[in-house]
């Protein structure tokens, strides 16, 4: 039995500092209602528990975006203080700790939760700490509640599950260096110094290669988290389904919106065959074998209660939503399993013409039917996939109190100054939605400029930017993908992107949304 404080889990290297909308309260709320199931409105005294929060980016997004109360752990002291760390800097309230699970359930402080989220942890921990987070579930969280846990599935890991045993056995037993990013490189060297001997195993499985490729592009430290704890394991959708079933919660579907979507996904023939399974369980079990699953991303809830179509449309029609982008940068394809597909691009231009008519203010499904002359299914498919892409997101029931834009512009504030010292952070919260907004450096950096230094003509910008990327050492890549060198070209070409970035509103954008003070 594993004694140490870890059990096995990898924390030599910290974690990313990935967010992850997912695990945001509101957005599973609203994956729910796509699919016809019920679930308590937000309010005030909203709580939630989210169980091994890494960095703690995620849970302290949606705690700044909320006026809910926010609980966790992460038995990695790091990530604990840095989870702390961040909450402090705009005064969540919160209560975040680096308690093992079973210390956790042990507490006697703990509330009933609302939701409880476990992103990637179910497949990276021990059979005994699984029992415990059952356990944890079916003691503390309310009827209605919502569970979000996501986790690697066995239909798409079959075939590459022995390319995972190849990658640890090697850090675990060959690797000759103390340095752990090291130890992963040399496996993954090694890795691909026998698949170049074509051994059976390769010919028999010729994917496997693209999954070795696959990982040889990814953050070391996100590998050894992902890949290289002692315990790792697959599971079928119907495993999970079971266990949590026997804890009194049914399956409310998934947080992967473009799973509503399956013409990108199965052919005719596919769908029609899928379409003739009556158990909605045996069927979504089916769907994994068609589209290879390899990562589900699942709702559960304690106490399922169907709307009627009629509900859920009416539910839907008043839902605000907001939109991130302008005409010209609209998304003309979508990918699936079967490959890219156009979208009707008259569909999504009057869309967004109501929202650069309306200073891109948050607008509802039925504001947008009374406007355009899109029917309903247009409108609400159309909005599934430009919030699938990140273009769009559905906004809280209630406009956001003082306390909730107070505590965003503050986290907001502080997420923009770090930009200048690295590039760790790469989101903002948003205080209509409940959830983040993804940007890069060079964005973050404009934002710094613009809202905390109160720079806001381009040329200013484009100097003091040069100067801060100085700072960081940082160039910009032109042409060809090649660092620019010359610091006159540099300086042109950063002009150039903010010019672009001033043409596609984000600026406006941002102040609609209430990012900044």
């Amino acid at each position: 039995m594993n004694t140490a404080w870890n059990n096995g889990y990898q924390t030599t290297v910290n974690y990313t500092y990935g967010y992850y909308r997912d695990l945001s309260p509101n957005y599973q709320r609203f994956c729910m209602l796509l699919r016809g199931v019920d679930c308590a409105i937000t309010d005030q005294e909203h709580t939630h528990c989210e169980l091994g929060f890494g960095q703690g980016v995620s849970v302290n997004i949606h705690a700044a975006s909320s006026d809910g109360l926010y609980w966790g752990t992460d038995f990695n002291p790091a990530h604990a203080a840095h989870a702390q760390k961040m909450a402090a800097q705009c005064g969540i309230k919160h209560q975040f700790f680096d308690d093992s699970f079973e210390e956790f359930l042990n507490r006697e402080d703990l509330p009933q939760f609302d939701s409880i989220s476990l992103h990637g942890i179910w497949s990276w921990i021990s059979y005994e700490n699984q029992l415990i987070i059952l356990k944890f579930i079916r003691k503390q969280l309310k009827a209605s509640g919502i569970v979000y846990i996501s986790y690697n599935c066995s239909t798409g890991w079959a075939a590459n599950m022995p390319i995972r045993e190849l990658f640890y056995s090697h850090y675990k037993f060959n690797g000759k260096s103390n340095n752990p990013t090291q130890k992963v490189s040399d496996a993954l060297e090694f890795s691909q110094a026998l698949f170049d001997q074509q051994p059976l195993f390769l010919q028999r499985h010729p994917l496997a290669k693209h999954k070795l490729d696959d990982l040889k592009k990814q953050n070391p430290n996100y590998l050894l988290h992902e890949y290289l704890n002692q315990d790792w394991q697959c599971f079928s959708f119907q495993q999970i389904v079971r266990l949590f079933e026997d804890i009194k919660l049914s399956f409310a579907g998934s947080t992967d919106l473009s799973t509503l979507i399956n013409e990108i996904h199965l052919n005719q023939e596919q769908r029609e065959f899928i379409d003739q399974i009556e158990h909605p369980i045996f069927k979504e079990q089916c769907r994994d074998y068609f589209v290879a699953n390899q990562f589900r991303r699942d709702l559960y809830v304690r106490g399922k209660t169907d709307l009627s179509p009629l509900e859920v449309k009416e539910r839907l029609r008043n839902t605000h939503f907001i939109f991130l982008t302008t005409i010209d940068a609209l998304p003309s394809t979508i990918q699936g399993v079967l490959g890219s597909f156009d979208l009707i691009h008259d569909v999504y231009v009057k869309i967004a013409q109501q929202y650069v008519k309306h200073k891109y203010r948050p607008i509802t499904l039925k504001q947008l039917e009374e406007s355009t002359n899109l029917s309903y299914k247009q409108l609400l498919d159309s909005l599934v996939i430009l919030c699938h892409l990140g273009f769009a997101q559905p906004c809280l029931d209630q406009m956001p109190s003082s306390n909730t834009l107070h505590k965003c512009q503050s986290l907001n504030r502080y997420l923009v100054t770090q930009a200048k010292f690295h590039n760790n952070y790469q989101v903002l919260a948003n205080p209509l939605t409940g959830m983040g907004l993804v940007y890069n450096q060079f964005e973050l950096l404009t934002f710094y400029v613009y809202f905390i230094e109160k720079i806001t003509d381009k040329n200013g910008i484009t100097q003091r930017l040069q100067l801060i990327f100085d700072d960081l050492g940082m160039v910009l890549v032109g042409e060809e993908n090649q660092p620019v060198a010359d610091r006159d070209e540099n300086m042109a070409l950063l002009n150039k992107q903010i010019e672009l970035l001033f043409d596609r509103q984000k600026i406006d954008i941002v102040k609609q949304l209430k990012l900044f003070a």
